[in-house]
């Protein structure tokens, strides 16, 4: 019977981290509904991107650079400003070119693929990126209309 009960007490421990992240991706999803959430989604990309960057290395080891919430909302951004859309398409776009050095290179076993990865130039995209959204932010984190609205329990 002991067994069966830390059985038991392993599934529900399972249930309840299965539904915990559940319940934060579900709640990073919507915060993406809206223009701010959209905003915040990639600036934290883009400070990911920046540290990464600042500690790239030659090895087969290297993670990725993170590109999901662009790719997500890249076709939703028609309220920034031409410019920073520009910047942004930029500094991302680098990010997938490495990506794809990085995934030939960890295919093939071979730190050759990575010589080609200029990491100067995407930390200096991406400052450039991180700077314009964070200005774009400074300026709109206080409309009202960006914010998601706030839902009742029934609505």
């Amino acid at each position: 019977m002991n067994g069966e009960g830390a059985i038991g007490n392993i599934v529900l421990a399972l249930i309840i981290a299965l539904f915990i992240v559940g319940n934060f991706m579900l709640r990073k999803r919507s915060m993406e509904k809206t223009q701010l959430g959209k905003v915040v989604a990639i600036l934290a990309e883009v400070n990911q991107n920046l540290k990464m960057a600042d500690v790239f290395s030659f090895n087969l080891q290297i993670k990725k650079f993170k590109t999901a919430s662009w790719k997500r909302n890249r076709n939703k951004l028609d309220f920034l400003d031409s410019r920073l859309q520009t910047t942004l398409a930029n500094s991302f776009g680098l990010a997938e070119e490495f990506n794809q050095q990085i995934d030939l290179a960890q295919k093939h076993k071979s730190t050759s693929y990575l010589a080609s990865i200029q990491a100067d130039k995407l930390r200096n995209a991406f400052t450039k990126s991180q700077q314009e959204l964070g200005e774009w932010f400074a300026l709109n984190k206080d409309k009202k209309e960006l914010f998601p609205k706030k839902r009742g329990l029934f609505g």
